[in-house]
């Protein structure tokens, strides 16, 4: 069995498929339509187009309590008219690399791709050494696709990627925010504090919490503005795309998308025109 390119369907296949909540599978699809338009718009003005997934988990995925099963981000990006140049994946889960590793070499077998075991904010160094060096005569332009369970990432692990073009879509984890605000605020919990890369946020929180700021409002706000010393427009905020439960229709995370170019946004807003009818600072629930 082959998978169909206009499509996420996936199957089981016999390998490790961890299990996903139902609206996953809307971020799922306007990752795929943004793959599509970023992979063929770029393949002709870049010598090479890298694409990163530092979460990037089995590649096939079990919408939960269901008997149906779709492409996740990292095989998304390979299942494309026009791949990517090269591929670099990581993730904490061996049993995930396994899998994934073996459908690329499978589904994929000509694909340049690169495996690291680990958690991507310790093996950051490790994957901007696996980049290809741009310059006059080899254009380099980066997707970086940061899908965590929760607020995992590290603003250092951005900081050491951006040394290079690179475009990112990072999962804004409200769920995780609303449920540990409680332990995240606490001065011995560093959370946040590697997510933001700023001790100083705990002053500025308490300060609106007075005044019953949504801590969720507030963390992609110090997001975007983290972001921005990068070099990344404050455009960000105003195209964030919410993600809701598809039965309690709760609130659980944006997916929040970073680009130095137009046209990226561009690619972005369009990629995310089948979202939910509802306002992107849309913090109710």
């Amino acid at each position: 069995m082959s998978f169909n390119k206009n499509s996420i369907e996936a199957f089981d296949d016999g390998l490790f498929i961890p299990e996903v909540g139902p609206w996953a599978e809307n971020k799922y699809e306007v990752l795929h339509h943004y793959n599509h338009m970023f992979s063929t718009g770029m393949k002709n003005r870049f010598q090479n187009r890298v694409y990163i997934d530092l979460f990037s988990s089995a590649g096939i995925a079990k919408i939960r309590d269901s008997n149906r099963f779709v492409l996740t981000s990292s095989l998304i990006a390979l299942n494309l008219p026009d791949p990517y140049d090269q591929y670099i994946y990581c993730d904490i889960d061996e049993k995930c690399i396994s899998a994934l590793s073996q459908r690329v070499k499978k589904h994929f077998p000509n694909t340049n791709a690169n495996y690291i075991v680990g958690d991507c904010n310790e093996r950051v160094k490790e994957i901007l050494s696996l980049l290809p060096k741009p310059s006059r005569s080899n254009k380099v332009l980066t997707f970086c696709v940061v899908d965590p369970y929760n607020l995992g990432i590290n603003f250092e692990t951005m900081k050491v990627l951006n040394v290079y073009r690179v475009d990112f879509l990072v999962l804004l984890s409200w769920m995780d925010a609303n449920r540990n605000e409680f332990r995240y605020v606490e001065y011995d919990n560093d959370r946040i504090d590697n997510f933001l890369g700023d001790k100083e946020w705990r002053d500025r929180w308490l300060k609106l919490k007075k005044d019953k700021y949504d801590f969720r409002k507030f963390l992609a706000e110090e997001y975007v503005q983290r972001m921005m010393t990068l070099g990344y427009p404050k455009t960000a905020m105003n195209s964030l795309f919410p993600i809701r439960s598809t039965d309690k229709k709760l609130f659980l995370y944006h997916l929040a998308f970073f680009s130095k170019s137009e046209k990226g946004y561009d690619f972005w807003n369009k990629a995310r025109l089948g979202g939910p009818k509802q306002t992107s600072l849309n913090f109710e629930d």
